[in-house]
């Protein structure tokens, strides 16, 4: 049994010339608002900015949290996750025109910018990367909601309304932030259709209780013929390993993960939004290493928990690690 199936992410996503580059499960509620968040991003398209016009300049329609709203909508039923953001106040001068046909400039306080941003995308790497696709997409695409809409000005000689896109960081995130938060390609080809993934984790922190390096378990009944096959399969034996233990705590109504990197998987247990949770002593006490007279010496010495188990490669006996260690659990999107 392979653990981790090796495939491209968003393989299934591919598409041909001019389709939509879509996501799966993007709702898309009338009358809902979908507002950016530090949780989306950190790539994202910056898709349109619509400003409040002046009282006097205002003409019958939508207002800019209206249109912008309607074009989050619209894009969300091509598939697209899309969110409003409300940028500062700003000073702008404007042309006007006075009593005596006279044109002159004034300047007014506009109120918020209502911006549309797009894509939630670890990664704009690769000239085929999504965010690229859905960029290109979107410059030329010509939203039905904008017709006629004067708080939303197109870009002059664009081949779209929205073709003044650009690629872009979620606005709310600092720069340390969207360093953490961008995912090494790799990883996500890893951790690719894998079951109880640590990327599914619901909690923003988790407890590593077991780390697999390729020859981190102990061989049981005097059979060394693991040996050999930890030597050659390396990390791929790690990963079957991880899961293995992964399932037996789940079996055991613990709420495990697993997780591969390039050196290493780890199995996790707990979905903690906050790192007092009392559920994190729990799952501490049950697997740091304890305190134990050796029977032979009758001397106390610290051991780590430990767990037989059956699986391909026969019976094996995994040990934890002998102290488990908070981490954050990876950005999903």
């Amino acid at each position: 049994m392979r653990v981790r199936i090796i495939c491209m992410f968003f393989a299934a996503l591919i598409s041909v010339a001019g389709a939509i580059p879509t996501q799966a499960g993007i709702e898309a509620v009338k009358g809902k608002k979908y507002t950016l968040t530090k949780q989306h991003g950190p790539w994202m398209v910056m898709v349109a900015v619509f400003s409040e016009l002046p009282e006097e300049l205002r003409s019958e329609g939508m207002n800019s949290e209206q249109a912008a709203d309607e074009l989050v909508y619209e894009l969300r039923t091509k598939g697209i996750p899309a969110y409003t953001y409300r940028r500062e106040q700003k000073l702008e001068s404007i042309d006007t025109t006075n009593r005596l046909n006279q044109v002159e400039k004034r300047q007014y306080k506009l109120d918020t910018e209502i911006c549309v941003l797009a894509g939630n995308y670890s990664s704009i790497e690769g000239e085929n990367s999504l965010g690229k696709r859905t960029l290109e997409w979107l410059k030329d695409y010509k939203p039905a909601c904008l017709k006629n809409t004067a708080v939303y000005r197109p870009t002059p000689g664009q081949p779209g309304p929205l073709g003044g896109a650009f690629l872009s960081v979620n606005p709310m995130l600092n720069p340390e932030e969207v360093k953490r938060r961008q995912r090494d390609p790799e990883i996500i080809r890893f951790n690719s259709n894998t079951e109880f993934s640590l990327l599914d984790n619901p909690g923003k922190y988790t407890i590593v209780v077991a780390s697999f390096y390729g020859n981190s378990v102990t061989q049981v009944g005097g059979d060394d013929s693991g040996a050999d096959k930890l030597g050659r399969c390396g990390l791929d034996l790690a990963e079957i390993q991880a899961w293995q233990v992964m399932k037996a705590l789940r079996e055991r109504g613990m709420d495990a993960y697993v997780f591969h990197d390039r050196k290493k998987s780890i199995v996790t247990v707990g979905e903690f939004n906050s790192t007092n949770d009392p559920g994190v002593q729990t799952v501490y006490k049950t697997f740091t290493a304890q305190w134990k007279t050796d029977p032979v010496t009758g001397q106390p010495q610290l051991l780590a928990e430990s767990l037989p188990l059956s699986g391909e490669n026969g019976q094996w006996l995994c040990t934890f690690d002998p102290k488990p260690t908070m981490i954050e659990v990876p950005y999903k999107h």
